[in-house]
């Protein structure tokens, strides 16, 4: 087994994972580490780590099967399953707190972000504990929460989706809002916000303000880890379990570049 260090990062979550290259192969008993790892603690993070798209791509499989993503128009040209996140290309920082591709039968397990061009200033990323979120909450509300389901389809009010993700991605998927880690075994509150078309049997306005007002009352800076990116950093994030954000606070005649890949999950459940 590879010699490696993981230090906590926040009280938490997060974790700094050193002794560990991602460029190389891994052993099986490595491998198992760090998949436990972030289940554990959620986020981590290697530091200068120099990858080709196929080493960030085996890399990425050590948390699951890397998945298409659905804004087809910002995948890497030769490397459809690593997602370009740059602001050159029209995107906009995705500041608003959310967990990726809730519109998946099989959701993501992870979120890779690769550090390849970091602006001098801002443009970190935050992530949230969604099981220290749920909680904190009364526990009438968890229970209440234990019974609602979200529809999921694809973010609305995004002018440039190509028609084949539409038709491909676009589709009614539905997930409990309270979901059971498949290993930790912790139970998170689970929704995107922009990917929920309505609660089921809810309006989608009462849906829309009962989840936005939830936000605000779980998202607080005790359960936040903010991210200051180094060039070189990878930082993994559990989907299952976490919310996380952008920031735009950054001087936009810099660059920002980050390589996206999202690993396969599970069926969310609540067990």
């Amino acid at each position: 087994m590879t010699a490696l260090m993981i230090t906590r990062l926040h009280p938490s979550l997060g974790a700094e994972v050193s002794g560990i290259d991602l460029s190389q192969p891994l052993d099986g008993d490595t491998r198992a580490a760090l998949y436990d790892a972030l289940g554990k603690h959620l986020a981590l993070v290697f530091h200068d780590q120099t990858l080709t798209p196929e080493q960030y791509l085996r890399a990425a499989s050590l948390f699951g099967p890397p998945m298409r993503q659905h804004y087809s128009q910002h995948n890497m040209a030769d490397y459809p399953d690593i997602g370009l996140i740059w602001h050159r290309h029209g995107q906009e920082p995705a500041e608003s707190w959310h967990t990726d591709h809730t519109n998946r039968l099989r959701p993501p397990a992870a979120t890779l972000l690769y550090g390849v061009e970091i602006p001098s200033a801002g443009g970190g990323t935050s992530v949230a504990n969604m099981r220290a979120a749920l909680a904190a909450l009364p526990a009438d509300e968890r229970a209440r929460l234990a019974t609602l389901k979200t529809v999921n389809r694809l973010d609305r009010g995004k002018s440039d989706t190509r028609a084949e993700d539409i038709d491909a991605f676009d589709k009614p998927i539905i997930h409990p809002m309270v979901r059971t880690h498949a290993t930790h075994g912790s139970n998170a509150v689970y929704f995107h916000i922009g990917k929920t078309d309505r609660i089921e049997g809810w309006s989608p306005q009462a849906s829309s303000e009962y989840l936005e007002d939830l936000l605000d009352r779980m998202i607080v800076p005790e359960i936040v880890y903010t991210h200051a990116w180094r060039k070189g950093d990878v930082l993994v994030i559990d989907d299952r379990a976490t919310m996380h954000r952008a920031h735009g606070d950054y001087d936009r005649s810099e660059s920002r570049v980050l390589w996206r890949i999202i690993a396969e999950g599970d069926r969310p459940v609540l067990v």
